[in-house]
């Protein structure tokens, strides 16, 4: 009886859930241009604007951006914002069958284009950058290439150094990214999606389920919950040729690492990069591990470097209550240092 009664309240609990839609995306912004699926938004200020140089986040083309943004309570966007930051964000937004043959150079090509718009309307010379996972790999390539754009570079769980021990690192050596871009055209979301939840699907399929039975009539946790859920399964499919290029040339060969990826018909040198640095690592990230996100330290040349490390996970350093409380204000003074002042 016990079994089945527990039974009956979690399939009363799913229905219950499948009925509400959680709000997200909570900070009001502007799309200020739009090119094919890709997106640039403008963030409005909460308060006086205390900094001249901008900051463009710059989100991986895997999931959703607004994972910066679930909550007041645990918005990275909102912390910058409240700081006195003028704040843009690229959406890569829903690639489809007609995008297939979008490249990562044409990934790096918007972030110029955002770049040059950015800089133009704020009449600056210079950006701060954010790059998150993948899209702080998209941040390295450009600042690599026009560093004379970027005043500070600050890379969230971005790996780097793509040869690790991790279950994702080990099975995307093993992919025939060939095979699957030429046979679909397109990575589907729910495909991606598989390999990311099989990594620890114990924890991240079942356990959050069955601790979310004993607090789910408290509603502003269950619109967490229903927050965090909906951006896990909210998954973009990736063009087949950039997910091609991105498994073979960094999975596979690691040609970022090694000084040997080319993007705008060059060669990507690490070394060049001399802006200042800060690497922002979550201890338990399954996705993108320490070692492969402190990789960057030793490859550029930049003399103010450093790394801020938090025991969480890949997201959990974005969401939880104690990253906001601890780490990102250490993140926010980092950058005011080296911000210039209105």
């Amino acid at each position: 009886m016990k079994d089945k009664s527990t039974g009956n309240v979690f399939v009363d609990l799913m229905e219950q859930l499948s009925a509400i839609e959680p709000d997200v995306w909570q900070s009001s912004f502007d799309v200020l241009d739009e090119e094919g699926p890709f997106r640039l938004l403008l963030y409005h200020p909460l308060g006086e604007r205390k900094y001249k140089t901008p900051l463009l986040v710059v989100y991986a083309f895997i999931n959703r951006p607004y994972v910066l943004d679930l909550h007041p309570g645990i918005s990275v966007v909102r912390r910058y914002l409240e700081a006195g930051f003028q704040v843009y964000m690229i959406d890569w937004g829903y690639p489809t069958r007609v995008d297939k043959y979008l490249k990562i150079d044409d990934y790096v090509d918007y972030v110029e284009k955002c770049i040059e718009d950015i800089k133009r309307r704020e009449a600056v010379h210079e950006v701060n950058l954010h790059g998150y996972c993948l899209g702080g790999d998209l941040s390295v390539i450009y600042t690599a290439l026009h560093q004379e754009n970027v005043k500070n570079l600050l890379l969230q769980a971005t790996p780097i150094d793509f040869h690790t021990d991790n279950t994702i690192a080990i099975w995307a050596r093993k992919l025939d990214a060939d095979k699957i871009a030429d046979t679909y055209h397109m990575a589907a979301g729910g495909f991606l999606n598989v390999g990311f939840l099989s990594v620890d699907p114990i924890n991240l399929m079942l356990a959050k389920y069955r601790a979310l039975l004993k607090e789910f009539q408290k509603k502003e946790t269950l619109m967490d919950f229903l927050r965090m859920d909906k951006w896990i399964f909210d998954s973009p499919a990736i063009p087949g040729e950039t997910y091609r290029q991105y498994i073979k040339e960094w999975y596979q060969e690691n040609l970022l690492i090694k000084n040997q990826f080319k993007s705008q018909g060059k060669i990507v040198d690490l070394g060049k990069i001399e802006v200042p640095l800060l690497v922002l690592a979550a201890t338990y990230d399954h996705i993108a591990p320490p070692e492969s996100q402190k990789a960057i330290l030793g490859a550029v040349s930049s003399k103010d470097k450093d790394v801020y490390e938090m025991k969480k996970g890949h997201i959990g350093i974005t969401v939880s209550g104690s990253s906001h409380k601890d780490f990102w204000p250490s993140v926010i003074e980092w950058l005011k240092e080296r911000s210039e002042k209105i």
